[in-house]
């Protein structure tokens, strides 16, 4: 059996400071809170889609530690964000979010930026050792 303090998390809850209110076809609904699903190899695909197939390279190549280590995770934390704010990918990365969050992408475009920053530490949330390095970077 799993230590449980090791254990993978499976879900996350995520309150939302500002609720989003989401239409739907039999009228609507208001989301105080997300709960996000562990990503599957699905999402891990489009993501490598939209980051570009050398993206997991770099990163894992910026593994390790030391002041090179530092810089090389700097580097590719940089680049992963750059990608991901350019205006063809934004759609898909809201794709994946709202799809690891059971809402339509409409939930995820209507969050209010500290919210959607929330989701997006959330999402670092399912591995740690990614958390822990870039909670190292920004020290």
């Amino acid at each position: 059996m799993s230590d449980p303090v090791t254990e993978p998390k499976r879900q996350i809850s995520i309150p939302l400071d500002f609720p989003v209110d989401e239409k739907t076809k039999d009228g609507g609904r208001t989301h105080s809170s997300l709960t996000m699903k562990r990503p599957r190899t699905k999402h891990v695909k489009k993501l490598v889609a939209l980051l570009g197939a050398d993206f997991p390279a770099k990163l894992f190549g910026a593994a390790g530690t030391g002041k090179a280590a530092d810089a090389a995770a700097d580097k590719a934390a940089a680049e992963a964000l750059a990608l991901l704010t350019e205006p063809e990918r934004l759609d898909g990365l809201t794709d994946i979010l709202a799809d690891m969050c059971g809402v339509a992408p409409a939930v995820i475009d209507d969050l209010d930026p500290m919210d959607l920053f929330a989701v997006g530490r959330a999402t670092l949330d399912f591995f740690p050792a990614l958390m822990s390095a870039f909670e190292s970077q920004s020290s």
